[in-house]
């Protein structure tokens, strides 16, 4: 490639069936921003080629981004122009939207018609195919039309389709959605109270299981044994004071020793226990 202004343009030269041709590659003021424009010369009759001699449609330029790679496509570009052996020359004094030598347009349609793409070109007259290359809506319809821009549009518009039943699916399960998202939160509430029920019915449990522990009723059975025994002798204290008669004496005193000796009892025939059921490794 040789730089011709700096950062602005540059030539190619290569040989090619016609001759040599020169790529001239202009960067604009927003490049890399925007793509290049590149121009053959001289003038050559080609799909990629419009009328003035400027490369429009070659697949680097038409997709060019800013991160592609310049020197690729001018590569591609040259590669492309030095294998295709069906190269015309414009010539000079007659330009592409002037009379073009009917041989040279008819070499340049069975060049395209082994192209799939553009074997509709191969149906039109020269006349035709002067008015697709000066006039752009016309151009444009005939493009619309290939079988290939057909199927892509109709392939545009399934996926659309489908794109379209699927939202009006998902928006019929909306209100199936939110009333599941509702009784799950129901259920989330309800089992946050079972969890504080079982919590509390847990310290419950807790609180009980001491309290009414072999060994805990140990220790109230003794207390109370000893209450008794209180009891019995404030009883005692008040019936020697003349405080009590005989008869309430007696009862009460009584009942109070047989509240003592029963406790104690009990006291001592679950130590026992305890004392076997730990021997016993309990």
């Amino acid at each position: 490639m040789k730089k011709i202004i700096f950062d602005e343009e540059y030539n190619v030269e290569f040989p090619t069936k016609v001759g040599s041709l020169k790529l001239i590659v202009h960067l604009g003021p927003k490049f890399p921003l925007e793509k290049p424009t590149i121009t053959v010369s001289p003038r050559i009759i080609h799909k990629w080629v419009d009328a003035a001699g400027l490369i429009v449609l070659a697949p680097g330029l038409t997709n060019y981004t800013i991160h592609s790679d310049l020197g690729r496509v001018v590569q591609v570009i040259r590669r492309e122009f030095e294998l295709d052996h069906s190269l015309i020359l414009v010539d000079s004094s007659d330009s592409f939207s002037g009379n073009v030598a009917t041989s040279s347009i008819n070499n340049v349609i069975t060049s395209l018609s082994n192209d799939i793409e553009l074997f509709s070109l191969a149906k039109l007259t020269t006349a035709e195919l002067l008015r697709l290359n000066n006039n752009v809506d016309c151009l444009d319809e005939f493009i619309s039309e290939l079988p290939s821009i057909e199927a892509s549009n109709k392939s545009i518009e399934n996926t659309i389709t489908k794109i379209m039943d699927l939202a009006n699916s998902n928006m019929s399960k909306e209100e199936p959605i939110n009333n599941l998202r509702l009784e799950i939160s129901k259920q989330l509430e309800t089992i946050e109270s079972y969890q504080k029920s079982y919590a509390d019915l847990s310290t419950m449990y807790v609180q009980l299981s001491e309290k009414y522990s072999p060994q805990s009723i140990s220790k109230n059975l003794k207390e109370s044994a000893l209450k008794s025994d209180e009891e019995s002798e404030r009883i005692a204290e008040q019936f020697l004071a003349g405080e009590m008669d005989c008869d309430k004496f007696l009862q009460v005193y009584i009942k109070s020793r047989t509240m003592s000796y029963t406790r104690k009892s009990k006291e001592e025939r679950l130590n026992y226990q305890l004392k076997q059921l730990k021997k016993a490794g309990f």
